[in-house]
């Protein structure tokens, strides 16, 4: 993956032709997801992250240590996906309370993990794997619950003839064949139609949008606007703006401002399995990453790297464990929430929100760090609370309208040492009266998003 390089050229928007109600329903189910289980799994897995004792990176190895396809076809052969237990998988989304799954159909390596009539570069054909390896996925993911997405990098390729030549000077001879226009109308496009009719995705994600004009982008988007529930993200290209925006490796600083938010991170710095790669985010690091998101209105895309074997890593497995051990007591706060009615985010954690049918409202605080005297306030909050609860435990706290705004009395000691929650009911909607007394911006938005510094391209 790679967000979209600087100075592309800017088209005029694209948007499907629907009622704001039609968008508004289309993406109902997104919305109140706000988590989601990524998945790189290719041929890239073999390699594990180093070319001939050198390390090399994860999924872009074929790009970064130049290898030639011949050379890189023949690592298909170890891609086995012997241990690939789809049920395991589904079931770990399940337990960390993931609500969709999104995996790499086809990367930019070209290897699809589906059978495809268009390119014999697929675990069906040319790997030890010798099979389909979506279905299942699919299957084992609805059975659980969990909505079922694919990626599908449309504009890049580096084996397939023709594909080599978008975001990528070509290293092989092989890869300097054919016409970029040709490998998307006798490819890419008719794998996208695979991919629609045989697995019925609820997300079909793009990546990445190099050369892909509005004349070149239009039948992509056409065949995805024939399927009338699919959700597509912000990377098509050629003007496309996707049902949501994508933000790769970093956490905005406020909302998009009416746009849907989805944001992609690694758990460790790679997408692709990599061996070398130890530098794991804590669990507390996750957790505070969704919180952050939510209360910007956004989704948490959080990836996990399987081996060619199909072992999703134990580091990955114990952190998304973890986060499921959160949500269990704290979902509420999550799921089905609006972002914060707060502008910027607060020196003490975060916030979330929930209307209800009744014109009832709950602001949901995520205290991050918890009070020496157990009071925070709530800058510009003028109206009193009906009531307020740890969901932890459900002990009382208090509430008092001043002048700068809500004071709020945390009960005893944080219940969570990541991240505790407390509710607070409202008559009405929240208002904030007074924005000026809001707080300046820490900037941990900004922090949380990759802590171990910059990451490879996707």
């Amino acid at each position: 993956m790679a967000p979209p390089a600087a100075g592309l050229p800017a088209y005029p928007a694209v948007v499907r032709k629907e009622t704001p109600e039609e968008h508004a329903a289309r993406l109902q189910w997104f919305r109140e997801a706000r988590f989601g289980m990524f998945i790189h799994w290719g041929v890239y897995a073999v390699a594990a992250g180093s070319w001939r004792g050198r390390p090399s990176g994860a999924e872009w190895i074929m790009n970064t240590a130049k290898i030639p396809v011949a050379q890189y076809r023949a690592l298909a052969r170890d891609f086995t996906a012997a241990k690939y237990d789809p049920a395991a998988w589904a079931q770990l989304a399940a337990d960390a309370g993931v609500k969709y799954i999104v995996i790499t159909a086809k990367h930019h390596e070209g290897f699809a993990l589906f059978p495809s009539a268009y390119s014999d570069w697929n675990a069906a054909q040319a790997s030890g794997a010798k099979r389909d390896l979506l279905q299942p996925l699919a299957d084992a993911a609805r059975a659980r619950g969990i909505r079922f997405g694919c990626y599908y990098s449309q504009s890049q390729d580096w084996v397939n003839l023709g594909g080599g030549k978008g975001n990528t000077t070509p290293w092989d001879d092989e890869q300097r064949k054919g016409s970029f226009d040709e490998y998307l109308a006798k490819i890419s496009l008719p794998q996208v139609r695979e991919i629609l009719e045989k697995y019925h995705p609820d997300i079909l994600w793009w990546d990445t949008e190099y050369q892909m004009t509005p004349e070149r982008a239009k039948p992509f988007f056409d065949l995805a606007c024939s399927y009338p529930n699919l959700l597509i993200n912000s990377r098509l290209g050629g003007g496309v703006l996707g049902d949501f925006r994508t933000s790769e490796q970093r956490i905005p600083a406020s909302a998009m401002l009416g746009r849907a938010l989805e944001v992609n991170m690694t758990i460790n710095g790679s997408w692709g399995y990599n061996a070398n790669d130890t530098n794991w985010k804590s669990s507390r690091q996750l957790i505070r990453n969704l919180s952050d998101i939510a209360s910007k209105d956004g989704n948490y895309l959080l990836n996990v790297g399987p081996t060619a074997e199909g072992v999703i890593p134990q580091p990955e497995v114990d952190r998304l464990l973890a986060m499921g051990r959160w949500l269990k007591t704290n979902g509420p706060a999550i799921y089905a929430t609006q972002g914060s009615p707060f502008a910027k985010p607060l020196p003490w954690g975060r916030a979330t929100q929930k209307s209800r049918p009744d014109g009832r409202a709950t602001l949901y605080l995520h205290v991050w760090d918890w009070p020496a005297d157990g009071k925070i306030l709530l800058p510009g909050i003028h109206q009193a609370a009906l009531s307020g609860r740890l969901l932890a435990g459900g002990a009382a706290v208090s509430s008092t309208v001043t002048g700068d705004g809500l004071d709020v009395t945390l009960p005893g000691a944080a219940p969570d040492a990541d991240v505790s929650v407390a509710a607070l009911e409202f008559e009405r909607p929240i208002q904030i009266l007074n924005p000026a007394s809001l707080p300046s911006d820490t900037g941990a938005s900004g922090t949380l998003a990759d802590p171990g510094g910059a990451t490879p391209p996707k």
